[in-house]
């Protein structure tokens, strides 16, 4: 878990009482996470104008590529940056666990442009295996020189973010391939000006598009289980329920549900069913202390009913 996790840890967005919720959002002071980031957005876009309109003058899908790959960068941080902004407000009725899943719906939007970008850019490549261009190499050389240099520094940008948010570590993870791809085009542009091997650049491009879907592939998987409300993956679902049989006064426990509500945040509802003459109000308490120092649970809502009585869900038992 983050270190942040602490700042959320007793706020439970849907009882009216939004207090924990001013200042779980960013362990960096408000403005210099947002600062760093507009101007990478800023250069970020100046680069990819550049280096699309090289690759016209020049004539090499690989500069293109790197180019539009910059360019759903700067897409990419612009998104996360918006996700983040809107991440932060408030909790309210109508939006009773807060802004934070923004995130995640960004960067999942995020992994899917790169997914179409990266499809486009091999079927080009193909195409020009057959019979491919000639190719400007030096210009390709420069342009690509610029944009690596431009790249780590937005990777550096981005880095104190990424290390708590996957929305962040989207945008980062993307500048990092943006620096492998730049280098890439920079050793295609010298093998094309120095052996006049145009066959790199169609080459290149299929290898960048390779890359960009494996990253996309391993990173959209946990975005994805969040989207449909699963369990987070370390979570052992057997344990839980055991745990929550072992409390004292516990007969039996049914409708378990576990879900993350955004990386740091994690809810849990379950029904107990009490032993005759036992104590619920405080059987529901321990439960909850324990969910949270074991499990790191901190939103349950647990409910109890009594041995022999119907559940008042049973129209939904299908857990």
């Amino acid at each position: 878990m983050s270190h942040g996790h602490h700042a959320h840890s007793h706020d439970h967005g849907g009882h009216g009482h939004g207090h924990g919720h001013g200042h779980g959002h960013s362990h960096l002071p408000a403005g210099t996470g947002d600062r760093a980031i507009l101007m990478a957005v800023i250069v970020n876009l100046g680069l990819t104008a550049a280096q699309i309109f090289g690759g016209f003058v020049a004539d090499s899908t690989a500069l293109i590529a790197d180019g539009v790959h910059n360019l759903s960068d700067a897409l990419a941080l612009v998104l996360a940056f918006g996700a983040r902004r809107l991440a932060r407000r408030p909790a309210s009725p109508d939006m009773s666990f807060g802004w934070s899943r923004a995130e995640i719906l960004a960067a999942f939007v995020n992994y899917l442009a790169l997914i179409a970008i990266s499809v486009w850019l091999a079927i080009e490549a193909l195409g020009r295996l057959a019979s491919p261009p000639e190719v400007q190499g030096g210009l390709v050389v420069a342009l690509a020189g610029l944009a690596l240099v431009i790249d780590l520094a937005t990777a550096a940008l981005v880095w104190r973010a990424s290390k708590d948010s996957m929305n962040m570590r989207a945008a980062f993870l993307h500048n990092l391939a943006d620096a492998g791809v730049s280098v890439a085009v920079i050793l295609g542009g010298l093998l094309i000006w120095a052996f006049g091997w145009q066959i790199a650049d169609p080459i290149l491009t299929l290898a960048i598009s390779a890359v960009i879907l494996f990253h996309t592939g391993t990173e959209i998987v946990p975005v994805m289980r969040m989207l449909m409300l699963a369990a987070p993956s370390d979570a052992d679902h057997a344990a839980v329920a055991a745990s929550l049989r072992g409390v004292e006064g516990v007969a039996d426990v049914h409708h378990i549900h576990l879900w993350q509500i955004d990386e740091r945040r994690t809810a849990l509802s379950a029904h107990l069913v009490m032993q005759e003459g036992a104590d619920a109000p405080l059987a529901v308490r321990s439960a909850k202390a324990m969910l949270q120092t074991l499990f790191d649970i901190d939103h349950a809502t647990i409910e109890a009913e009594w041995l022999g009585e119907p559940c008042s869900d049973h129209r939904h038992s299908h857990d």
